[in-house]
């Protein structure tokens, strides 16, 4: 007679540990979401250039899919803190990211920020010379986002700190690979320039009002959109120029990655260029910023797919 309650008792254990499992597996989904994968890959591309590009069979080995690993979490870790301090600006947005939106608890994302920094840092020990540029990616990460001087606030410390998340990300993966050359040194350069002087430009058409509602005080907000989108062309203009004669006196195998860049400069300019309606919705406002997302894939995808060729 006693096994008929063991037996229920053991069925709402199983139900309480299911619905446990559940709803941790619901979190980690919304984690990943509020993360942006888009950006993920593309960061993850990154540390893969800089791997492939300066590696060879020899330095290619089991240690580097760990090392990939690590780097995701950090790189997970510094959007998630990233979603937890933008969500007064996201909701003044109308965003429609988990935290904002009340998908994902504030808590529960904070608490993951803190287990996926440990988490990469100790992934990272399986390629060790990447570790000090984790770390340093999680530092910036902090910058950008965190009390008591967010950079994300103005325009110029964002665009500095931007800039250098690009190059912890490629360093992290020549130093997981066979170390840093000229080859990956000057298109991570050209990359994170146009990530540091057109990215953390463009990312804010659209969100204007929500940025000046959260207290920062970017150039779309100080000077309006037609300030910023003139030096969203110049930045373009500089980086697209520079890279290729960069590349061509000191690396030129890095043209493979340089060709793209320089055709997706001319295409954000174009886009800048175009006149907007003032009563244009936030997607309409962010057409440059898509182009400056696919021309980050196809020139990461090119100058890749050169160090498999390579590698």
């Amino acid at each position: 007679m006693r096994s008929v309650p063991a037996a229920a008792v053991l069925c709402t254990r199983l139900s309480s540990w299911e619905g446990a499992a559940l709803r941790v597996t619901r979190a980690a989904w919304w984690c990943f979401r509020e993360a942006r994968p888009v950006v993920q890959v593309v960061f993850l591309l990154r540390f893969l250039v800089g791997a492939f590009f300066t590696g060879d069979s020899a330095s290619l080995s089991w240690r580097l899919p760990v090392g990939a690993l690590g780097w995701l979490c950090a790189t997970l870790s510094v959007y998630l803190l990233n979603g937890v301090m933008d969500v007064t600006e996201d909701r003044a947005n109308g965003s429609r990211r988990p935290i904002a939106s009340g998908k994902l608890p504030l808590a529960w994302a904070a608490g993951a920020t803190g287990l996926l920094a440990a988490a990469s840092l100790a992934l990272s020990l399986a390629t060790p010379r990447s570790t000090p540029w984790v770390a340093s990616f999680l530092l910036l990460g902090y910058v950008y986002s965190a009390p008591p001087w967010p950079a994300k606030r103005r325009s110029l410390p964002c665009a500095v700190v931007v800039t250098g998340l690009g190059l912890t990300a490629y360093g992290a993966g020549a130093q997981a690979g066979g170390g840093i050359d000229a080859g990956v040194a000057v298109f991570a350069t050209a990359m994170s320039l146009w990530m540091g002087l057109v990215g953390a430009v463009v990312k804010d058409f659209g969100d204007a009002g929500g940025d000046a509602v959260g207290g920062r005080r970017t150039l779309a907000v100080r000077r309006g959109s037609r300030a910023a989108r003139r030096f969203a062309v110049g930045g373009a203009a500089l980086v697209g120029g520079g890279s290729v004669a960069a590349a061509l006196l000191w690396a030129p195998e890095a043209l493979a990655g340089v060709v793209p860049l320089v055709v997706g400069a001319a295409w954000v300019g174009a886009r800048c260029l175009r006149p907007v309606d003032g009563g244009a919705d936030r997607q309409a406002a962010r057409g440059p910023y898509r182009a400056f997302m696919v021309t980050q894939y196809a020139a990461n995808l090119t100058m890749l797919g050169a160090g498999l060729l390579w590698a």
